[in-house]
């Protein structure tokens, strides 16, 4: 099973591995970090870095990131230069819960696959939704 770093701007991060959590159980190997206001960019990639390098130690990582160009995706591109590992930009709770469901069962490239493969029906128009009811 491969760690999953999960980063973002404020308690996201946080936010979504609690909400996770409710759903799917409790996740090991499973790290969150936010970059608050007032906080430190670079000690936030600093910090990223490191994390990152711990759990390479132990095997393979995909790191999760709310959004594309904001800091927190920006620290993990830095880490990139240097690391190998798999970034993410763009997570939601369904992304996310299906992660946490098959990570036990299947290796990182075929999770990996399988998030652009199920990205685009993680979003829903609801109005048409109901249309069709």
């Amino acid at each position: 099973m491969f760690d999953v770093i999960i980063v973002s701007h404020g308690r996201y991060a946080e936010a979504m591995l609690e909400s996770a959590e409710m759903i799917s159980g409790r996740q090991e190997q499973v790290k969150t970090y936010g970059l608050f206001p007032g906080d430190s960019v670079d000690e936030f990639r600093e910090k990223l870095i490191e994390s990152i390098g711990e759990s390479l130690k132990k095997g393979e990582v995909l790191l999760l990131s709310d959004m594309q160009s904001g800091s927190p995706f920006n620290s993990a591109v830095a880490a990139m230069e240097t690391l190998s590992f798999r970034h993410v930009a763009g997570i939601n709770l369904p992304l996310l819960l299906e992660i946490f469901g098959h990570r036990k069962f299947k290796n990182l490239e075929s999770v990996h696959k399988m998030i652009f493969e199920l990205g685009p029906i993680t979003l829903v128009d609801v109005n048409k939704f109901l249309e069709g009811i």
